[in-house]
């Protein structure tokens, strides 16, 4: 369903997330989706950010795809569509500034849709 955002669906019954266990599948996950926030031994532990994104959006897929397939296809999404590796084709590298513009042109020449993007302006003092 394109005309709807995937997020924060209500679930009957309620959607729960199980702690990833499978070492292969969690080395996995944490190369191509790391918990940035938290120490790498912290972050595979509590998993907060994959269940995070899980609950978040896994949840309104869940009649059609289960919490395995759901990291599934989200890793296989990632690989097919590098981000980093579009946005540094295009001149665009971490560290400095690009126009919004720039940004969407590059991502769409992967993405064929123009992606949704917002920009939050960092203060002095955040990390």
């Amino acid at each position: 369903n394109k005309s709807v955002m995937l997020n924060n669906c209500v679930g009957c019954p309620p959607v729960c997330y199980n702690d990833i266990t499978d070492a292969r599948k969690i080395s996995e996950l944490n190369k191509r989706w790391p918990q940035l926030k938290y120490k790498d031994d912290v972050g595979i532990d509590k998993q907060y950010l994959w269940k995070k994104e899980f609950l978040k959006h896994g949840s309104c897929g869940i009649k059609r795809y289960q919490q395995p397939a759901y990291f599934d296809l989200a890793m296989n999404l990632k690989d097919k569509f590098d981000l980093l590796s579009t946005l540094r084709n295009h001149g665009i590298t971490p560290g400095s500034t690009y126009q919004l513009d720039d940004i969407e042109k590059a991502i769409k020449t992967v993405s064929i849709k123009v992606p949704s993007l917002k920009c939050i302006e960092k203060y002095p003092g955040d990390v």
